[in-house]
């Protein structure tokens, strides 16, 4: 499975937009305000990312696969994720 834009995403996305606005009292007339509202969901969504990953790792999954599912490549993927990666995203679970 590759990440994947389409009719689902985009509806689950503007629904996400709409309710985290209306939690926020932000106006999504606003361009600059929704921005700042998708920029937030895409932060939150990129921290299920190591958690996940390192779950995966932990039930056999290769990086080749983790990566196919990323729509990157392994060695990406390693370097993004791996604990002893000089630049992993360490935002979980390896600190909190």
């Amino acid at each position: 499975m590759n990440p994947a834009s389409d009719d689902d995403s985009y509806a689950v996305i503007d629904d996400a937009l709409a309710a985290l606005a209306a939690r926020r009292h932000s106006n999504l007339g606003d361009d600059i305000e929704t921005i700042g509202l998708l920029a937030s969901l895409i932060d939150q969504a990129e921290r299920f990312l190591p958690e996940l990953v390192t779950n995966s790792r932990e039930n056999g999954a290769s990086w080749r696969r983790i990566a196919q599912t990323l729509g990157t490549s392994p060695d990406e993927a390693r370097l993004r994720f791996a604990p002893d990666s000089p630049i992993a995203d360490t935002r979980w679970p390896y600190n909190f």
